[in-house]
């Protein structure tokens, strides 16, 4: 199946979508925070990226930005929970406003992932940003 890269400061949210993902037979690496899913993504390549958005070190949203200017880039799910500053709505209107393939809502369930997971891996490879002149 597709190599999966798991991005959420949650112990807990991070061991579920894990153990969901491992069920379809994806292969899957955690990262806890943006910082250490940049390092990741410097050494390996993913199908499929799915990022949480509000994080400490580094957020998704950087994360994202990140990740799109790279050729080849993995296909990206954001999800959200909503944070003590910004709703759950606001952040993934705003993630959905970037080139990604799919926004999730906290909590998700097994087949909410595994449907969105299975269409975005069905789509075709993201294509490379234009280079500046």
């Amino acid at each position: 199946m597709a190599s999966i890269l798991l991005i959420d400061d949650d112990p807990q949210v991070r061991s579920v979508l894990e153990g969901f993902l491992n069920h379809d037979g994806h292969q899957v690496v955690c990262a806890a925070n943006g910082r250490e899913a940049t390092q990741l993504l410097e050494r390996q390549d993913f199908d499929l990226m799915l990022t949480d958005i509000v994080m400490p070190d580094q957020d998704g949203f950087e994360v994202i930005m990140h990740v799109t200017l790279q050729p080849d880039r993995p296909r990206i799910i954001a999800i959200s929970g909503g944070s003590s500053r910004l709703s759950q709505q606001i952040l993934l209107a705003m993630a959905s406003k970037m080139r990604i393939e799919r926004v999730l809502a906290k909590p998700i369930s097994y087949q909410q992932l595994s449907t969105a997971v299975t269409e975005v891996l069905a789509t075709a490879h993201p294509a490379t940003p234009p280079q500046a002149q």
